[in-house]
């Protein structure tokens, strides 16, 4: 449950973050304008990394109690976010931004003493410190400007971040690497927060604060995971686990330094962009570089107990394999295009897409989705909690009655009916969490169930074209979320889950509010019958006693 609590408090926090710091971009000049090297033809704010780094620190910070090694993680992180913030800004020269990086990964790796030590290559058990510390140190800096040169497609970097953090939280559980863990899963629950504005065609930018600050995090996580949380596995694994990024700037560095330019010299050779040089459009080209991915942190999991010089081996191959594809695609003179002219210029792939997104048929399935889940929700907390007190009775019918007179009235008063449902989401959530259920499967249904909500919202919202504008609802999400921290612990109470399920819920209230630019009378009537239901129960037990 606490992974869950960092996951939806990251996501939650980055979704509000970044629409108002879309709004100051202009004014602050942090854009993107379109040029040679790029792919978008109009000015993008370059904002989203900021929404992400605050979303991870200050979920990791709420939830979990900081050692210090972690809170050296979080001095590097800002350090690397101020020098991200200035190039987002000024475009800093390259070697005042290396400069940046370097101080970074130096606080992280001497402050820190995140340290690679063990690579069992040549009998070598333990590495001096004389040949330790520059191997991390390099090590780090190529993870976090891999991630950097990586971001060049709507929603590349970051799905590529998402697969490897996956893989990184997923080997320190094995290993009960609980702070590990927590910041792979908040940072991941950030993720999902900006691809709401990220995924083609994105709206935000993350920058290179967020590049920097994905890659950076990746890193040292890797070598965390891989030097002190689980051992057992292989010391060469982070390789694998940042895959394709580590390859394709190697690649791109070598092909800059053979050419005899400068290897930060910004060109049009990475991967992205040959793939769309061979006809792959945007969608395709995005797919293609996941595909890769994945199978690298794949093959990270089924060799996590193999030799290091087994790792090393396929890693070999694999780079190999990648040198030298695209010369010999090349030379052939394929292209993947000539094959889908046919169907207008656009693969089936892209068509598909375009389908979901401007067919309200797909929208209009998930809304009835997400519905269906908020009424289930609704009489869950009515009708299976094991009691219902007298005050609780006492609420409900005060929200009843405010409802009922919403409906015999003519008026529009959409605000008073969003108070009304929220009291009603918040008394429902508070019952299941606080209370029990008659049947443990029905608690843990009701987990689930707040889990496909969270999911079918950002999907309904992404296919209706709305992003949502930051409203006082968002606000009082937020708050609800931050206030949870301070609460205590007693009697059983999980506070923290009881914060985070009832945002959920009630950005599913929200979704459908704007939505429908109105009232809902079915959510209405729903909440209506689960607020009678609450203050027979509530009152009856009290008359009782």
């Amino acid at each position: 449950m606490q992974v869950f609590v960092l996951f939806l408090t990251a996501l939650f926090i980055t979704m509000v973050t970044v629409p108002l710091l879309m709004k100051l971009a202009g004014r602050l000049r942090f854009v993107d304008a379109p040029g040679p090297r790029k792919v978008h033809t109009a000015v993008i704010p370059r904002v989203g990394g900021i929404g992400m780094v605050l979303g991870t620190v200050v979920a990791v910070t709420l939830w979990l109690e900081v050692d210090s090694t972690f809170r050296v993680i979080f001095l590097g992180i800002g350090v690397l976010s101020l020098f991200g913030i200035a190039d987002d800004r000024c475009d800093l020269d390259y070697r005042l931004k290396f400069l940046g990086q370097i101080v970074a990964v130096l606080i992280v790796v001497v402050g820190g003493q995140v340290v690679i030590r063990r690579i069992g290559i040549l009998g070598i058990e333990a590495l001096p410190d004389w040949f330790a510390y520059p191997l991390t140190i390099v090590f780090v800096l190529g993870t976090t400007n891999a991630m950097n040169l990586s971001d060049g497609l709507d929603g590349l970097a970051a799905g590529l971040s998402v697969l490897s953090l996956a893989c990184i939280a997923y080997l320190a559980e094995m290993a009960d690497g609980e702070a590990v863990v927590a910041m792979a899963i908040a940072t991941i629950g950030a993720l999902f927060g900006f691809l709401r504005y990220n995924t083609h065609p994105a709206v935000v930018f993350m920058g290179d604060t967020g590049s920097q600050f994905l890659g950076f995090t990746a890193g040292v996580l890797s070598v965390l995971v891989t030097q002190e949380v689980n051992t057992v596995i292989s010391g060469t694994l982070p390789l694998l686990i940042l895959g394709l990024p580590v390859v394709d700037t190697l690649l791109v560095m070598g092909d800059r330094l053979s050419r005899g330019v400068s290897p930060f010299k910004p060109d049009r050779n990475h991967f992205h962009h040959k793939l769309l040089g061979l006809g792959f459009d945007h969608y395709e080209a995005v797919l293609a570089i996941y595909g890769l991915q994945a199978m690298f942190v794949l093959l990270a999991f089924f060799l996590r107990y193999e030799a290091d010089a087994v790792v090393l081996a396929v890693y070999g191959l694999l780079f190999g394999g990648l040198a030298v594809f695209f010369p010999v695609v090349y030379g052939l003179r394929w292209r993947i295009r000539a094959k889908v002219s046919a169907m207008g210029g656009k693969s089936p792939v892209a068509r598909w897409v375009d389908y979901l997104i401007h067919s309200r048929r797909a929208e209009r399935l998930v809304f009835i989705g997400v519905m269906a889940v908020l009424l289930t929700l609704f009489l869950a907390g009515s009708i299976a909690t094991a009691t219902v007190g007298r005050d609780i009775g006492f609420c409900a019918f005060g929200v009843l009655a405010c409802l009922v007179l919403l409906t015999v009235t003519p008026a529009r008063a959409v605000p008073i009916e969003r108070l009304a449902l929220y009291s009603c989401v918040v008394l429902n959530v508070f019952l299941i969490v606080t209370n029990g259920s008659l049947q443990p499967k029905l608690e843990r249904g009701g987990s689930f169930l707040v889990i496909g909500l969270a999911v079918m919202v950002g999907l309904g919202v992404r296919l209706s074209r709305r992003y949502f504008s930051v409203t006082p609802s968002d606000f009082l999400e937020l708050f609800i979320l931050l206030a949870a921290a301070s609460l205590p612990m007693f009697s059983g109470v999980n506070y923290a889950r009881l914060a985070v399920e009832a945002a959920v819920v009630l950005y599913g209230v929200e979704y459908v509010l704007r939505r429908l630019e109105g009232p809902s009378l079915l959510l209405r009537a729903g909440g209506m019958l689960t607020l009678a239901v609450l203050t027979a129960r509530g009152l009856g037990a009290g008359l009782m006693t």
